[in-house]
């Protein structure tokens, strides 16, 4: 059997030849050590678990309504990257919103709703307040008229919880990771 080759001591750094192949240290005293320096790494990373829990339960709900609205957001630029403004026609601006139908304001039970929201320019969007007749014309092509009457007509209020809204932004995620995995593939 051929000799170990030396290995240096995680702990102190002295060169020891090791008994064992998985050896790390070259002591029991530097293996207590060792497992010491774990126990308080492990210690400390379940602190820092629990506070960032903590700093989770803090947050408002409104801060998980906003990061699953961006996921939304841009799943739905993604989705319609090859497509016009759904207003005003337009392939070239200098910057695209995904423009809702309906505002979250007059219908949050529709604020995640793939058929109500579709890439527009920041024209149409913001200066324009949604430029809505356009809108619900291309609309009316794109999904059909009882769609969009549907849309129209859905009066249910909803409140958004935060643990639906993390799972929205959950699934929207990974449905445009997987948009652009199939965009990459071909």
């Amino acid at each position: 059997m051929k000799p170990r080759k030396p290995k240096v001591c995680k702990v102190c750094g002295n060169e020891f030849v090791p008994y064992r192949s998985f050896q790390k240290v070259c002591s029991g005293q530097c293996a207590l050590v060792m497992v010491r320096r774990e126990q308080e790494k492990k210690k400390a990373k379940e602190q820092a678990d629990k506070l960032k829990m903590r700093r989770q339960a803090v947050k408002p709900r409104s801060y998980f309504i906003n990061m699953a609205q961006s996921a939304v957001n841009q799943y739905i630029r993604e989705r319609d990257r090859y497509k016009p403004c759904v207003s005003c026609g337009t392939y070239t601006t200098s910057q695209w919103d995904a423009g809702h139908y309906r505002t979250t304001a007059s219908a949050p039970q529709l604020r995640f709703d793939e058929r109500n929201i579709h890439k527009q320019c920041v024209v149409c969007n913001q200066h324009k307040s949604g430029n809505i007749v356009p809108y619900r014309i291309e609309l009316i092509r794109r999904i059909g008229l009882s769609n969009v009457e549907m849309i129209e007509n859905n009066h249910e209020r909803h409140k958004w919880t935060i643990a639906e809204c993390q799972f929205i932004r959950d699934i929207f995620r990974s449905k445009l990771r997987e948009l652009r995995k199939q965009r990459k593939a071909g």
